[in-house]
Parts: structure tokens; C-alpha cells; sequence
């Protein structure tokens, strides 16, 4: 295997949270007199990010972007429990069976780390950073130069899995690989040389690198 040391992103990679996240920004835009805005309208925005799916239908009711983001917020922070995608431990743990250390990036506070703990996943990580450490927003690439310094990391045994364009750029920031998780097919960004559906793809794929 090429790539050793693997960085997945929590919301949307490890966790599927898009239907909690499209839920809270619908109830948002109905709160704004949008109310009749389809899921595939929505969803590509929220895969820019949810600000930007902010700055986008506030243009059309002509408010404050930040007034839709903090309603978004307060809608999505009653959500607090995600399901994992279909086979990820299975994918993890054949990874980390297979040699690869497993590093959590997010921009969530510590309770991702509390559910993957609860999910009997945090068994395979070697560490990771969350919100809480204070590093830039992706894609600014500091929070993983942090992880490539304290683990002593070569990045070119390294890749970012997550399913966003920021997540790839945040990995090309700090000198390595991205890599695409994106069941649904919203991606856009970066062109990667890995990019699956599922979870069983995404191991077989890993697994084959050379």
C-alpha cells in the first residue's frame, strides 16, 4: 500500500450527518420564506459549505448570510447522534490490520471524538484534531502539518479522505494526496486518483495503491 497514514474528515466521510444537515438548513429557508427549495438544490451549496449555502439563498431574500447560518445552527445543534456509513469498521479495521494509522481532521468539537468512542471506533485512530485545537478552518493546511510534525510523518505516505473540495485542498496545502468519499456523487473539486462510493470500495481502492 501506498498510502499509510490516512486522515478522514467526520461529517459526511466517517458519518453520514448531510440528512441532518439538510433537514436544519430546509427548516432555515422556510424560517426566511423559502419554502418550497428541493433537496438537490440545496445540497450542492452545502458541499461548497454551509456558509456558502448561506451566502447563496440569502442573495434570494435579500438578508444577512449570517442571519441563515446561525438559524442553520441552531436547528443543527439538536442533532447530536449521526449514524457511521455502511462497512466502516469493517474498512478501518482491515486498513489498520493491514498497516495503516488511522488520524481524525475536523472541524467539530470533542463530542466527535466522544461518538466514535461510543461507536467502538476510536479504538483505530492514532489522533487527530478537532475544532477545540485552534488550528485555521480547511482548507488551510496548518492543522495537518501539526498531525505530519507530532507523528513524525513522510506526507507522501499520507491522504486526506473526506468528501469535499476543502478537504482535498487542505491535504494538496500540507503537501500530500486527497481522496474522495462521495456516495450521493456531489463532489467537485480537485481531481483526485481515489474517489468511491462506499466504504467497501474505498478499501478495496486503498488497497490497491502502489
Amino acid at each position: 500500500m501506498k498510502y499509510k497514514h490516512l486522515f478522514w474528515d467526520f461529517d459526511g466521510t466517517l458519518y453520514d450527518t448531510y440528512p441532518q444537515i439538510l433537514n436544519a438548513m430546509q427548516q432555515a429557508l422556510r424560517d426566511f420564506g423559502l419554502t418550497d427549495v428541493q433537496p438537490e438544490q440545496v445540497m450542492p451549496w452545502l458541499k461548497h459549505s454551509v456558509y456558502d449555502a448561506a451566502c447563496h439563498f440569502a442573495k434570494l431574500v435579500g438578508c444577512d448570510p449570517k442571519a441563515i447560518y446561525n438559524r442553520h445552527h441552531q436547528y443543527h445543534k439538536q442533532e447530536d447522534r449521526f449514524p457511521p456509513y455502511a462497512g466502516l469498521a469493517k474498512c478501518m479495521k482491515t486498513l489498520k490490520d493491514a498497516g495503516c494509522c488511522h488520524y481524525l481532521y475536523t472541524h467539530r468539537d470533542h463530542l466527535s471524538v466522544t461518538q466514535l468512542e461510543s461507536d467502538g471506533l476510536w479504538q483505530y485512530f492514532s489522533g487527530g484534531v478537532t475544532s477545540e485545537d485552534g488550528f485555521p478552518s480547511k482548507p488551510a493546511p496548518n492543522a495537518l502539518q501539526h498531525l505530519l510534525q507530532k507523528h513524525q510523518l513522510e506526507p507522501a505516505s499520507c491522504l486526506m479522505i473526506g468528501d469535499r473540495g476543502i478537504d482535498v485542498k487542505s491535504a494538496l496545502n500540507a503537501g500530500f494526496a486527497g481522496a474522495v468519499f462521495d456516495p450521493d456523487g456531489y463532489y467537485f473539486g480537485p481531481q483526485v486518483s481515489i474517489i468511491a462510493r462506499s466504504m467497501a470500495e474505498l478499501e478495496n481502492l486503498l488497497l490497491k495503491t502502489e
